[in-house]
């Protein structure tokens, strides 16, 4: 595996604007940031509520981080020269998802963190969904670490189909990685689920109860209001 590449000039430099739109939008809190491996292959698996999401997890992490977005994006002169630099992975829509799936592996094997939603859309209600055996199967055929990550509140400072609201918190709790070796070499049906069920309650461990289906079966985690390792972006 190739060594974690330096985030380029035109990173840094959208990472910073990102940083000042999104204070205009919300107060942004992250607890758990040190839990993300420096270096080497890694996956952001996190829940999903806004399309805030992607730009807000940037923001804080530690290291760059590459997405896959719809090719058509690419289509726009200026995205078409930015999103590479963003590290952003084109896909065909309707490719599926083994496309997807190609265009993670790629980029871990190239020693990068890639962010995934694996419930792989946003909830439209705010319930985390059921996540999809996808990022399991990333992980135990490049053997990149899984790092749980929990967003709270974005749905409520830009909700799906909704206006901004200016003003609200939105907090990221980041755990620890989700320790898949029991899964090594094990891609059949049954253990890919197992493994995704590990990942998807490492995430649910870290939202409050309001995120959980009802009758959930993990219990919601339980953040004090301000953590006191908890940092601004």
């Amino acid at each position: 595996m190739a060594g974690s590449p330096k985030p380029n000039l035109v990173y840094r430099i959208t990472k910073v604007l990102a940083r000042l739109i999104l204070r205009v939008f919300c107060r942004i809190e992250v607890t758990g940031a040190e839990k993300v491996p420096l270096e080497g292959p890694v996956i952001i698996a996190s829940n999903h509520l806004s399309w805030l999401d992607p730009p807000a997890i940037g923001v804080v992490l530690p290291r760059p981080i590459a997405y896959i977005a719809r090719a058509d994006l690419f289509e726009m002169p200026f995205l078409r020269w930015l999103l590479p630099r963003l590290y952003v992975i084109p896909v065909e829509r309707g490719s599926g998802d083994l496309a997807a799936v190609k265009a993670a592996i790629r980029a871990l094997r190239n020693g990068m963190a890639f962010g995934i939603f694996p419930e792989g859309t946003r909830s439209r209600n705010g319930k985390l969904q059921p996540f999809k055996t996808g990022t399991a199967a990333i992980a135990l055929r490049t053997g990149a670490q899984v790092v749980p990550l929990a967003v709270i509140g974005s749905d409520k400072v830009w909700p799906p189909g909704g206006k901004p609201r200016l003003g609200g918190k939105l907090r990221i709790v980041i755990g620890d990685p989700v320790d898949l070796s029991a899964y090594a070499g094990k891609l059949d049906k049954a253990h890919l689920e197992q493994a995704t069920r590990e990942i998807e309650a490492a995430v649910a461990r870290m939202l409050p109860a309001e995120y959980l289906p009802e009758g959930y079966p993990i219990e919601a985690g339980k953040l004090p209001e301000k953590p006191e390792n908890a940092g601004q972006a």
